[in-house]
């Protein structure tokens, strides 16, 4: 009886295995993403409003391109819409005292539009899944100064389920920075006088591109 039992499960395991998701009936999502990261500034608004010293000092200290990773966690309503949270992280110089990088923190929606291709199966005939994502969050980075604020983001993936509940594919997601805090001095933010306004906005993104393991728990 054991014996026959444990044949079922690696017959239930092995059919699993190279069957596609049932994407129409949802589930969660979870995602690891590796890739470089770049960083892109407008100097001039920057230094127009901080000084031509400080955008210097900031931007000398952004290492671009960078190691850049991300998490993000998700629930896919009926295969056409996941809502989610992302967390974007990039560093630098790490062991050293002035250590550098950025966070970035986005709850989204995201549109995949390929359930409307097989939108009258119960299954689709191969593992693909493609989605864009919006995104409006938090964001902060800096060295020797720094700034944070408001960040809004935008993605594109494609992911392949080579198994029922696991996933690789292909990303790329802009974030773009609306960021209205400058630091003089990154690491004493809560310093009196320490923060400079910047009413215009900083301007600038970040871009990472890369590879993303995906995990799916439901059908």
């Amino acid at each position: 009886m054991i014996r026959w039992a444990l044949m079922a499960t690696m017959v239930a395991a092995s059919t699993s295995f190279g069957e596609p998701p049932k994407f129409s009936e949802g589930g969660f999502l979870f995602s690891l993403s590796y890739g470089p990261g770049f960083w892109s500034f407008d100097k001039a608004l920057l230094g127009a409003q901080v000084g031509a010293s400080n955008a210097d000092v900031y931007l000398s200290d952004a290492v671009s391109p960078g190691h850049a990773v991300a998490l993000r966690l998700g629930y896919n309503i009926l295969g056409h819409a996941s809502l989610g949270v992302d967390f974007s992280a990039t560093g630098w110089r790490l062991d050293q005292p002035t250590r550098g990088g950025g966070g970035l923190l986005t709850g989204f929606v995201a549109w995949h539009p390929l359930e409307l291709v097989w939108l009258k199966k119960a299954q689709r005939p191969i593992g693909l899944d493609v989605s864009t994502m919006f995104g409006v969050g938090y964001g902060i980075m800096g060295q020797n100064r720094g700034m944070d604020g408001l960040v809004l983001q935008w993605g594109l993936n494609a992911d392949y389920f080579f198994a029922r509940y696991v996933g690789v594919g292909l990303f790329a997601k802009g974030t773009f920075l609306q960021w209205d805090k400058f630091y003089i001095d990154y690491n004493g933010r809560d310093l009196p006088g320490n923060t400079l306004p910047v009413p215009r906005g900083s301007g600038g993104s970040f871009w990472m591109l890369g590879v993303s393991l995906t995990l799916r728990a439901g059908e």
